[in-house]
């Protein structure tokens, strides 16, 4: 039994049907072709819309960017529309218009006759022609991106299957746009790193260029400090003859100067103190010179301490009595004893005593104390005194001391300078000042009595530090650390 053929209407339905379906699926794969070969956004938006432009023959189209659901639409891509409408539709604001229906539900609109609606912000769209308008979301992985709508400038009812087939291609894009804007972190955070990295690496080569540098400017420094310090050395030794011979002619010349007129007495006396003076200063710097080269001899024997801060405040008797100045001493310890060479301790607290006269007003007070201290007082005092000498609490086990402190009521030393007063010339101030002022209150001098105090207590195994004078009084009080002699122990005790 034979079918009977379709009615030819029939037939011709279905075939429209069908052709229409195949050019979805064209539609579709095309816009899926060109989401998989295209990696730059705007192309792939600009020829997408193009695509579907075409293909939905429709009179203009346009994709929206959402940032975030509060901010203003920014339209990314179109088809169709003129320059000034464009510039108009950007204006649009947040929450505004009826693609914000759109960004709220999540599902598409469609508006037949843009007349009628009460919802329009931007008036303009009705002057450029617009009559219908189709809009659908693009979301991806449930996050909404945007915003594709499609205008005629007729009134058009868009089927339901074209209504469709344009989310198919949304989806597509939404895809695509979605791992291009992740692709995009990813290049930017790779431009980042690698930016990082060379600075980073510039960084390591300027570092490496200045440790370089340092180390060429610290070798440098330390062959100038040893040419300086050989030059000093040298120039000493070869002053000490010709200073002899000076000092001892002067002597025998001031043996005869009976018969001398006064101009003559005058000037021996004045070459004598000039040659005393520089016999002085050529001493201090061969002793300088032997202290850090540690080419210095140090008998080790227990010293009485209060014979010898006496002998020392008698040698400035008549100082302290022209100037009136109150010079104490005690408390004390007569029991325990420091060891030491004698001969170079007392050239050391000499100076320090020295220095406290000279920096001491008319009328103030001077005074002396020697006192036991233990290892756990060092200890508690240890931030205020390891700056002075960072190697003296490197020492284990921190013996037992005398604390051998030097107080003045004079003019103090600022809290930055205390430091660097027991560096080498610190005190030499203006050179051109020197031989033209006595001494006195803050008088210039060349600067090398504390250093060598200072130098001289550490070659003791002991330390010096400067704080200022207790209580409220004005002054500094200067500390002598030495190490301590204990009966029926060894000198090292």
């Amino acid at each position: 039994m034979q079918k009977e053929p379709f009615p030819p209407k029939v037939a011709a339905d279905e075939h429209r049907a069908l052709q229409r379906q195949i050019a979805h699926l064209q539609v579709v794969q095309r816009i899926a072709l060109l989401a998989a070969t295209t990696r730059n956004r705007s192309r792939l938006l600009d020829e997408a819309l193009l695509l579907i432009q075409n293909s939905f023959q429709v009179s203009g189209c346009g994709i929206y960017q959402l940032h975030d659901p509060d901010s203003p639409l920014h339209l990314v891509a179109e088809h169709g529309i003129g320059d000034q409408l464009v510039r108009e539709l950007q204006k649009v604001p947040a929450g505004k218009g009826l693609i914000t229906q759109v960004v709220k539900s999540g599902i598409p609109h469609h508006w037949v006759d843009l007349h009628t609606e009460t919802g329009l912000y931007c008036q303009a769209v009705l002057d450029a022609g617009w009559r219908s308008l189709l809009a659908h979301p693009l979301t991806a992985h449930e996050r909404l991106l945007g915003v594709l709508f499609l205008f005629q400038d007729q009134a058009r009812q868009f089927a339901q299957e074209e209504i469709d087939l344009l989310g198919q291609c949304c989806q597509i894009l939404a895809a695509a746009i979605d791992s291009l804007e992740l692709v995009e972190k990813l290049e930017w955070q790779h431009r980042l790193t690698h930016a990082s990295q060379r600075e980073l690496d510039r960084s390591r080569k300027q570092l490496r260029e200045h440790v370089n540098r340092l180390e060429e400017s610290n070798r440098s420094l330390e062959q100038n400090n040893r040419m300086k310090d050989r030059f000093l050395a040298l120039a000493s030794h070869e002053l000490r003859t010709p200073l002899t011979w000076i000092t001892t002619a002067t002597e025998l010349l001031a043996g005869q100067r009976q018969g001398l007129p006064a101009d003559s007495k005058h000037l021996l006396e004045t070459i004598f103190k000039g040659g005393q003076r520089l016999t002085s200063l050529v001493d201090d710097l061969l002793e300088m010179a032997r202290i850090e080269s540690r080419d210095i001899y140090l008998a080790q024997e227990s010293l009485d301490l209060p014979l010898l801060l006496s002998e020392l405040a008698q040698q400035y008797r008549d100082e302290v009595q022209r100037r009136r100045l109150d010079l104490q001493l005690g408390p004390i310890d007569d029991h325990l004893s420091p060891v030491g060479d004698h001969y170079h301790l007392r050239m050391a607290l000499d100076r320090l005593l020295k220095n406290a006269v000279k920096f001491t007003p008319t009328g103030g007070r001077i005074r002396l104390t020697a006192v036991h201290i233990s290892p756990a007082e060092l200890r508690e005092k240890r931030q205020e005194m390891e700056p002075f000498c960072p190697d003296f609490f490197r020492r284990t086990p921190l013996r037992d001391h005398l604390a051998v402190s030097i107080i003045d009521s004079g003019v103090g030393i600022a809290e930055q300078d205390r430091l660097p007063i027991f560096d080498k010339f610190h005190g030499a101030g203006d050179i051109s000042l020197h031989g033209k002022q006595r001494n006195g209150v803050q008088g210039p001098s060349v600067g090398l009595g504390l250093p060598l105090a200072k130098g001289m207590i550490e070659a003791h195994g002991g330390m010096i530090w400067v704080e200022n004078a207790p209580g409220n009084e004005s002054g500094s009080c200067f500390h002598v650390l030495l190490p301590l002699y204990r009966p029926g122990q060894d000198a090292h005790g």
